[in-house]
């Protein structure tokens, strides 16, 4: 049971990454981690996990 759970998962990530790769988004250093991060949408961890503050910083 866990493990359909899991491919299940996996199949619906999988799916959002390949959207974003065939979208070929380009990313700008300078623009920080923040301003990138936002531009893959729910595809990677919170930008405050990441960064350690809030959005609005």
């Amino acid at each position: 049971m866990i493990f359909l759970a899991r491919k299940t998962e996996l199949l619906a990530y999988r799916e959002k990454l390949s959207h974003y790769a065939d979208m070929r988004i380009t990313l700008d250093l300078d623009d920080g981690v923040k301003v990138n991060y936002g531009k893959f949408g729910d595809l990677l961890a919170e930008v405050k996990a990441v960064t350690g503050g809030t959005n609005d910083d």
